[in-house]
């Protein structure tokens, strides 16, 4: 696979656990607009797999187990190309509450 975000590894932890989340749901966003080209929507699930894997690299307890989870989804995803890509974003925000309302606005 691809190192689409040479420069990001180092500095995404330093980054609040919303902001990290609402990155990969940006990448799986883009995704979801580019469902039609498949090069493209695979190049974006490739993009939020790897700001997945940088996001569990420093997470324990739930937070390491549902990101393996979501991550499972993504892949399944990216191999059998299905499209649904708002359901797994609306799993990712529910891991933090501040990251749902910013895009719920609740």
């Amino acid at each position: 696979m691809t190192i689409w975000h040479k420069s990001l590894k180092q500095r995404f932890s330093s980054f609040p656990v919303h902001q990290q989340i609402l990155m990969v749901c940006n990448e799986l966003n883009r995704a979801s607009n580019l469902k039609n080209d498949v090069e493209e929507y695979n190049r974006c699930l490739e993009r939020s797999l790897e700001l997945l894997d940088y996001f569990m690299s420093d997470k324990k307890g739930h937070l390491l187990r549902e990101s393996l989870r979501i991550r499972d989804i993504i892949a399944e995803a990216y191999i059998s190309f299905s499209t649904d890509t708002k359901r797994i974003q609306s799993t990712l925000l529910q891991m933090n509450p501040t990251a749902w309302c910013m895009l719920n606005k609740v």
